[in-house]
């Protein structure tokens, strides 16, 4: 989905990820990631559901052509075009982190939470007061309908 955002085939892959992520379920069996008593959702149907991802800003402070090897400023080649089919684009060498954002559509489309925590007292408010940190936990998102996507609020 992450990427074939904004393109006709964005309903489509929505879709078919859901079907895929049932059929998962159903004929494996689902659970939280667990590390002793803590759990994450990792799972990539319920994450895509999650439209948020980040940004970062550098600083280039060296990079090169992929073509020619040479400073982009100061070569003939042009970022993006295709040279005896090989795309162009620039190889950072050197930056400066400046900062890293958390935005709706992130430039990189695999710049995507991969893992978000599950804390255990709203597992124990869902499961109960059986519930008992540390034991493994089924997750049954998939065999219910899509909850539909989740967007970021940016502001």
């Amino acid at each position: 989905m992450d990427w074939l955002e904004d393109t006709e085939w964005f309903d489509v892959a929505h879709q078919e990820l859901d079907h895929a992520g049932r059929f998962v379920r159903e004929t494996f069996g689902c659970v939280l990631h667990q590390e002793g008593t803590t759990y994450k959702q990792r799972c990539p149907v319920a994450l895509a559901h999650m439209r948020a991802g980040f940004s970062v800003g550098i600083a280039v402070r060296e990079a090169e052509c992929s073509i020619c090897g040479r400073d982009p400023e100061e070569c003939p080649h042009i970022t993006g075009r295709v040279y005896n089919g090989q795309r162009c684009f620039r190889v950072i060498k050197r930056c400066d982190l400046l900062d890293v954002s958390l935005v709706s559509r992130p430039a990189q489309p695999d710049a995507r939470i991969m893992a978000l925590a599950v804390p255990t007292d709203a597992l124990q408010d869902v499961l109960g007061p059986e519930f008992i940190p540390g034991v493994p936990v089924s997750c049954n998102r998939c065999l219910a309908p899509c909850p539909g996507l989740t967007e970021l609020e940016e502001g």
